[in-house]
């Protein structure tokens, strides 16, 4: 090895060191690729809005049980027949107390009520129970039960799926059995979610057979495309706040429910972001398999300019999700996801490289729960278990060994729960909490971050940044008009910037703040717009103290093609 390759080695590793230590505790610390791609990660895609469905099973079917006259039956005993879900004795266990004395065709009529309820209690949704013309020996009263079978499906496709693909989702409602919410639910509201389908309809009508129902499908198209383009102040400070952000999913382009997705983002400060996505169902249960790439392009400036500092990032990754449960009550899908990134950052003045090499398997739940509680809402649950692995390069990975510690192997818990609840038609509370658990300190892709338009608001982006750490918002909403929402709100979090501390000094950080803002959509333009407080926390550390923006205006702009 020569002399001016050792003297480079040891400059470079001695540089890295400084750097992780101004990233661990000094203020502002310089973003690299993986803070850039996190912060990019953070905020929503933009997916076209799509309306859930209500379950339309209109039940065309006469009833004709009346509790008329006063006749009184002396009733020794009640027989159900026609059950073939359930056991008979179990049926007549609901109604025997009408069994002794004297009753009323009413209270007959009532007893059959009962089973009728059991069975749309447990997703039988036509079945019925009845009083037939009997003559009554004995004092045994025959209940008769019409469970309400599947007779024949008409299916009218005029979604971009072909038929035989619209078909599979109906696939497992089998002429014959007894009719059950729950799978045509779940059928119906499958179609729906799949690209090219616009809105799904069913309605049952009497069947050829005496107690079967047909179903009827309408299935309706959707556009052949969704784009929206947005503009907001949402960036980092040093790689561009203000930016413009375009995206466009083809609906079914192989008339299979598939879907190609494109992202495209540019900043003012020279950062730009691209990714590409394709998925595919897989059979028709629900199980989606897909594949992205991303890239991702950064320039910093401001105080950083003189640095001359850029990098980039590239990643790829395999997905599948699947719905465990789908209904409009609750869900609960399931999500595997294989990603390989490559993390590169370089300086021009002085020089120096940094290579990072994150490969990562993550598993995740995500679900929802409808209720009544307090007015009716709606409680939101998201967990995700990742493990992986950082490579780095050997002058970045002699500068870790002697400081943060982060190559090798990791894990990570990501969690967020929120409660949407109802309060009055106009006023609804939101409570969130997220936030991130870790087995060792992670390089800054892996970061759990506070500050930003979708953190404490109060804060810059990429502000107070962690290995695991909490992040709590609560908004009051008012709507004042159709269109147009207000906000009042207030976040807060706290995070341990390094799971194992190496330097001496404050290793924890904890931010809030308080504001309000606005919710307004005209004409297909939508607009939200925040002014946020500092409450605790004190100066920004990841811009200028000379800045001290207090409030800090938030303001985002999407058009929905």
């Amino acid at each position: 090895m020569n002399i001016r390759h050792t003297q480079h080695c040891t400059l470079s590793a001695l540089t890295l060191i400084f750097l992780a230590t101004l990233s661990a505790h000094a203020a502002p610390a310089a973003p690299d690729a993986g803070q850039t791609i996190r912060e990019l990660q953070k905020q929503p895609e933009l997916n076209a809005p799509k309306t859930t469905p209500p379950l339309q099973l209109e039940e065309n079917i006469t009833r004709r049980d009346s509790a008329q006259g006063d006749v009184r039956i002396v009733v020794s005993g009640i027989r159900v027949s026609g059950s073939n879900t359930f056991a008979a004795a179990e049926l007549e266990a609901l109604v025997a107390d009408l069994i002794g004395g004297e009753h009323t065709l009413a209270e007959l009529y009532q007893g059959a009520a009962r089973i009728t309820a059991y069975y749309r209690e447990r997703g039988y949704i036509i079945a019925r129970a009845y009083l037939p013309a009997q003559e009554i020996q004995d004092g045994v009263v025959v209940i008769a039960v019409v469970e309400g079978r599947i007779g024949e499906q008409q299916i009218n496709n005029q979604s971009r799926l072909s038929d035989a693909r619209a078909n599979g989702y109906l696939r497992e409602i089998k002429s014959g059995e007894a009719l059950r919410a729950a799978p045509v639910e779940r059928a119906l509201l499958l179609l729906n979610d799949t690209p090219g389908v616009g809105f799904t309809r069913a309605t049952l009508q009497p069947g050829a057979s005496v107690g079967t129902s047909d179903l009827v499908v309408e299935i309706d198209p959707s556009a052949p495309y969704f784009a929206r383009v947005a503009a907001d102040n949402f960036g980092n400070r040093y790689t561009g706040e203000n930016r413009v952000d375009g995206a466009l999913a083809l609906n079914s382009p192989l008339k299979m429910g598939d879907q190609f997705t494109v992202r495209a983002l540019a900043s003012d400060q020279d950062q730009t972001y691209a990714r590409v996505a394709y998925q595919v169902p897989a059979g028709s249960s629900g199980l989606r398999l897909g594949a992205a790439y991303f890239n991702t392009r950064y320039r910093l400036g401001k105080e950083f300019a003189p640095l001359q500092a850029h990098g980039t990032a590239t990643g790829t990754s395999l997905f599948a999700v699947y719905p465990f449960i789908r209904s409009q009550g609750s869900n609960l899908s399931g999500t595997l996801t294989l990603e390989d990134k490559k993390l590169d950052d370089f300086t021009d003045a002085p020089v120096t490289a940094a290579a990072q090499h994150i490969r990562l398997a993550s598993l995740g739940l995500a679900g929802n729960y409808h209720d009544l509680l307090g007015g009716g809402g709606v409680t939101s649950c998201d967990l995700a278990l990742v493990a992986g692995h950082l490579g780095m390069d050997t002058e970045s990975q002699a500068a870790d060994e002697l400081s943060a510690r982060r190559n090798g192997g990791f894990t990570r818990l990501a969690y967020n729960v929120t409660r949407l609840q109802r309060l009055t038609d106009r006023d609804a509370l939101s409570v969130s909490l997220s936030g991130q658990w870790a087995g060792k300190n992670l390089t800054s892709s892996e970061k759990f971050f506070l500050g930003g338009a979708y953190g404490v608001r109060a804060y810059p982006q990429g502000e107070a940044e962690g290995d695991q750490g909490w992040l709590t918002t609560l908004e009051l909403r008012h709507r004042f008009l159709p269109d147009l929402q207000g906000v009042v709100f207030y976040d807060a979090g706290s995070v341990r910037i390094n799971h194992d501390p190496f330097l001496a000094g404050e290793n924890t950080r904890t931010i809030s703040g308080a504001g309000v803002g606005a919710n307004a959509n005209f004409l297909g333009l939508q607009i939200n717009a925040y002014v946020a407080w500092r409450i605790h926390g004190g100066q920004p550390n990841s811009e200028p103290i000379s800045l001290n923006r207090n409030p800090r205006l938030w303001v985002q702009a999407s058009w929905a093609l």
